[in-house]
């Protein structure tokens, strides 16, 4: 399954209204969660929970890709076997914000020995401007920098390569004089 979601999420009635209230309010509404479920069917907006829920996860890991697009990931994890066919995307009211879903279609399989995670990229253009934002949990995983941490962790290695090889030619002259 493909992280980018855009074009096959339907935004709930009851959700919109809660962030709009929250924006009448000077607040944002604030995305918490991840829910995934095995109902398999075509979101109408009229949603206030997943068919099926099997597991929700706090969000462990965010980027605002700027665009009116938002990059969350979430991690399934746990002795729970479940096929996926739903996503639902949760305020911290509980509220249900956005749901995820392809009639007939399996999107995942969660098996027990198994850790789902997934990332998706949210499109919130339909929300007002500056309406929500993204609460990462306790277990941040910095999944979404992991180019940025590789090379990080590349030029640490290049650096202490260079600081060894220039300790070993100082004992070497110090072992001459």
């Amino acid at each position: 399954m493909t992280d980018d979601i855009t074009r096959l999420v339907r935004f709930t009635s009851k959700g919109l209204d809660e962030v709009l209230q929250a924006k009448n309010q000077g607040l944002k509404g604030e995305i918490t969660h991840i829910a995934a479920g095995t109902g398999r069917y075509h979101p109408t907006g009229n949603e206030t929970a997943l068919r099926d829920e099997r597991q929700r996860v706090a969000i462990v890991d965010y980027e605002d890709l700027g665009q009116h697009q938002l990059r969350m990931a979430a991690l399934f994890d746990g002795d729970g076997e479940y096929e996926i066919g739903e996503f639902g995307f949760y305020l911290a009211s509980g509220t249900l914000l956005a749901v995820y879903s392809v009639a007939g279609q399996l999107l995942t399989y969660k098996a027990a020995a198994a850790r789902v995670l997934q990332k998706f990229t949210l499109d919130i253009s339909p929300l007002p401007v500056d309406s929500v934002t993204v609460i990462v949990g306790s277990e941040n995983l910095n999944i979404l920098m992991v180019d940025e941490l590789a090379s990080l962790s590349t030029a640490s290695i290049d650096n202490m390569a260079r600081g060894v090889g220039v300790l070993f030619r100082l004992m070497a002259l110090e072992a001459k004089a």
